[in-house]
């Protein structure tokens, strides 16, 4: 795979989830900005692979985000 490829796929992957996490984003207040949701998309995407529904998704994306938050104290 090319860098084009890996380029389109991660612009796919982020459009796929963004309408979910800028939901979870506002609905929890969150008050993260567009990079920041791509980073945790790109940070949740190898587990967001294996959601089988929504509530699952969005335990994947609590703890992704849990752990972001982590890495930036």
């Amino acid at each position: 795979m090319d860098q084009q490829d890996d380029t389109s796929a991660s612009v796919r992957l982020i459009e796929s989830w963004l309408p979910l996490v800028q939901a979870e984003n506002m609905r929890n207040g969150w008050g993260h900005d567009g990079l920041t949701l791509e980073t945790l998309i790109m940070t949740a995407a190898p587990a967001l692979q294996h959601a089988t529904n929504t509530l699952s998704a969005r335990a994947i994306l609590w703890h992704c985000r849990s752990q972001l938050g982590k890495e930036q104290a």
